[in-house]
């Protein structure tokens, strides 16, 4: 061989494997450590109890700014093999669901129902789970009231739920489980591209921005299903380049076990990310997402006037106030 053509074909070798690197991402969003579906990976609570192993595919849908190691796992090798251990950001310091807090988490929500993550029922601390999801790493939710498991998946040396007796206890000291349960399928988005021309988000038949459907709560989320069949999508009567439709359907507040004091609906207004919507959705949202908040008062008559058409004409029993919230 010719020393032109030796010095095409590295040529032709550097440049393609070039071409290459620039086209493989650096740092994926949605799966920045590389993990595989078929991983092992080991919650493990730091309050010392024991390890819950779930697959990698799991893993990948977990928020990664929920993921308290800096590296995203550590790595155990031993005569075992390697073990991935991963920890979260505190949610709750409980390893059970400590009924009669504020339903931050799907640890404290206080309906006794079941999550099930792709059809396996999450037990104990592994519950939080839920919470960690990205909306976008969901397929489908689903809220069924009753449950073909009868029992709550939760340590039985647990005081009694909310004055529940004792005889209403199983055999094994697990609770019963009254209300049902959700049901979460998640997907693998790490290498979708999400395009906001041809998507949209609907929660409770309001159209709201990505961002605001990304900061929901999972623990709230009652329904959620994509529409993508083109027969379903003409019944939603939405722009004709329209995709996708997330239709998410909500629980309220007071479902899920919130109490109100000295409330008035009328006395408020919420405007996120320049999109209007009623406190049943604004209750949603986690405030973790929220770059910037702006409470105005009627009392600031100069800065509340561009807002007051927002509200009823008529006196309130409390003050005016406007919410603002950048994402």
């Amino acid at each position: 061989m010719s020393l032109g053509k030796i010095l095409f074909l590295y040529a032709f070798s550097a440049l393609v494997l070039f071409v290459a690197a620039c086209s493989t991402p650096k740092n994926n969003t949605y799966n920045p450590w590389n993990i595989a579906d078929s991983d092992s990976m080991f919650l493990t609570p730091s309050f010392g109890v024991t390890a819950y192993q779930i697959s990698g595919a799991l893993f990948k849908a977990i928020n990664p700014q929920f993921i308290a190691n800096i590296h995203g796992v550590t790595e155990f090798d031993d005569f075992r093999g390697v073990e991935k251990n991963f920890e979260l950001v505190s949610f709750d310091n409980h390893i059970d669901p400590e009924y009669g807090h504020k339903p931050l988490t799907s640890l404290n929500v206080r309906k006794e129902w079941n999550y099930y993550i792709n059809d396996k029922r999450t037990w104990y601390y592994a519950r939080v789970l839920l919470s960690t999801l990205m909306l976008q790493a969901i397929e489908r939710i689903d809220y069924l009231p009753s449950d073909s498991l009868d029992f709550l998946e939760i340590l039985g040396d647990m005081p009694p739920i909310w004055g529940m007796p004792l005889s209403e206890r199983a055999p094994d000291g697990s609770f019963l489980s009254h209300d049902g349960s959700i049901r979460v399928y998640t997907r693998d988005i790490s290498k979708s591209v999400i395009n906001d021309k041809t998507t949209v988000y609907l929660i409770n038949n309001r159209v709201v921005t990505r961002k605001i459907y990304e900061a929901v709560n999972p623990v709230y989320i009652s329904s959620l299903k994509r529409i993508t069949d083109k027969t379903e999508l003409v019944k939603y009567k939405q722009k004709k380049n329209i995709k996708e439709i997330v239709d998410v359907e909500l629980f309220t507040y007071e479902f899920i076990g919130g109490r109100r004091f000295l409330e008035c609906r009328n006395c408020s207004v919420y405007i996120i990310d320049n999109v209007q919507v009623d406190q049943s959705i604004y209750d949603t949202l986690r405030e973790t997402f929220f770059k910037k908040v702006i409470r105005i008062y009627e009392d600031d008559k100069e800065a509340f006037e561009p807002y007051k058409d927002m509200f009823p004409k008529q006196d309130l029993r409390w003050r005016k106030q406007i919410t603002i919230v950048s994402l």
